[in-house]
């Protein structure tokens, strides 16, 4: 077993692989009392097209969400629900764009939780009646999400800033798209992406890495896996320009929102990998949008604001920056949001407060067992890899390597997304 030592923070994360190819990533914090237990599959709601051995295949929008949802049916009778209850444990499950994640934490019977984790997402039962029966209540959970005004702000946004991109549609799917999914859909997904070597466990508590490797072998060698066919994802390409520039949405809300967002192509900034570049970008909008940033505490102090946060989204070609507010002035709002992104700063001062804040937040990360966990998750879905220099990272960091991100970043391609009170 491998010990993959976390720089700087003096941190050990365990890290092997099981028989039939399961990776599997182990952190042990002897003062806690519980344990978080995530098996994740490498299969989002954007992979909808893929090849296997040359042969092309297109499945419907919203089909990994579906398939999270049929994978807690253990047979006719029986529900995961039923084989967790009795342990006392809280189980979830959710689907990104990029992965799906099922979830157990508890305090105690780790064995037990584990082998029931194990069992029933590796269990192939599916049938016809279980998948006519989930698409109706998908079908409400996707109209019920289109009376959330941030769901709708945010696919709204989306759809205007990518023409290809698979991140434009709903993670459910609309109700259309369930209706056309098969039984054989769904087999075709379990059996190309629910393999072993297309996942990953993560477990991270007070446990011991060496037993939790030998329970997962003992478990898994019960299981009988077929060959991993090796899907290929088949990405669209994505043009550097937006779809459409200004887009208002009626809505009924109490207090009007809207996002700002850009489309910045990646090429000005190639000399960066993916991990330093979200890490700058994440400074600088921290530094310019975030709770401590001058602009937000004077539209708070102003009222021209109810709430401002910022996000960034680095793909192989593009970045996408995005700026969420709420206001009851919205235009004006709007209108200081847009000059903060023409006018991005950051000095020496500020660098050093970001990172020296940023640090202790990663340290303070490894004190909660969900915090790492998910940690961990994101790093393997994101980079494919463990990123055990991040402190280093940080602290390399120089102003001048910011002021040419801030450089890079103009404003041509950008999307406003307003959601107005309806008249």
């Amino acid at each position: 077993m491998e010990q993959i030592k976390i720089k700087g923070i003096d941190e050990v994360i365990y890290f092997t692989t099981a028989k039939c190819g399961l990776p599997i990533y182990v952190w042990k914090n002897e003062y806690v009392k519980s344990f978080y237990l995530s098996l994740n599959v490498n299969y989002g709601s954007i992979h909808t097209e893929f090849s296997i051995d040359g042969k092309k295949y297109k499945v419907p929008d919203g089909i990994a969400h579906f398939m999270e949802h049929i994978k807690f049916n253990v047979d006719k009778d029986t529900t995961a629900n039923d084989l967790f209850d009795p342990l006392g444990s809280d189980i979830n499950a959710f689907t990104t764009f990029k992965y799906t994640s099922y979830l157990v934490y508890a305090t105690s019977k780790l064995k037990e939780n584990l082998n029931a984790l194990l069992d029933y997402v590796f269990n192939p039962y599916f049938t016809k009646d279980m998948i006519k029966k989930e698409k109706g209540i998908i079908a409400s959970e996707i109209n019920m999400g289109k009376d959330q005004p941030y769901n709708r702000l945010y696919f709204a946004f989306n759809k205007a800033m990518y023409h290809k991109e698979k991140y434009k549609y709903l993670i459910t799917g609309e109700v259309e798209d369930i209706k056309k999914i098969e039984l054989e859909d769904i087999e075709l997904i379990y059996d190309a992406f629910y393999h072993p070597k297309n996942m990953f466990l993560i477990v991270t508590g007070n446990v011991n890495p060496y037993e939790i490797e030998q329970m997962v072998n003992d478990n898994l060698e019960q299981k009988e896996f077929g060959k991993y066919l090796e899907p290929k994802i088949i990405n669209p390409k994505e043009p550097k320009y937006v779809v459409e520039k200004k887009i208002e949405i009626p809505f009924n809300v109490e207090v009007e929102k809207a996002k700002v967002g850009l489309k910045i192509a990646k090429k000005k900034l190639k000399d960066f990998d993916d991990v330093k570049l979200n890490i700058m970008l994440n400074l600088i909008l921290s530094n310019n949008f975030g709770d401590s940033s001058d602009l937000k505490d004077e539209l708070l102090q102003n009222s021209i604001i109810t709430y401002l946060s910022a996000s960034r989204f680095v793909l192989s070609d593009y970045i996408v920056i995005d700026v969420t507010l709420e206001s009851k002035i919205l235009d004006e709002a709007i209108k200081r949001v847009i000059d903060a992104l023409n006018n991005l700063k950051m000095d020496e001062a500020d660098l050093k407060r970001k990172v020296n804040s940023s640090i202790a937040t990663l340290v303070l990360n490894y004190e909660d067992v969900e915090s790492v966990n998910n940690m961990i998750q994101s790093y393997l879905v994101y980079y494919k890899k463990l990123i055990p220099n991040l402190k280093e990272i940080y602290e390399s960091i120089t102003l001048e390597e910011i002021k040419e991100v801030i450089d890079s970043i103009d404003t041509k391609e950008m999307v406003v997304v307003t959601m107005k009170k309806q008249k």
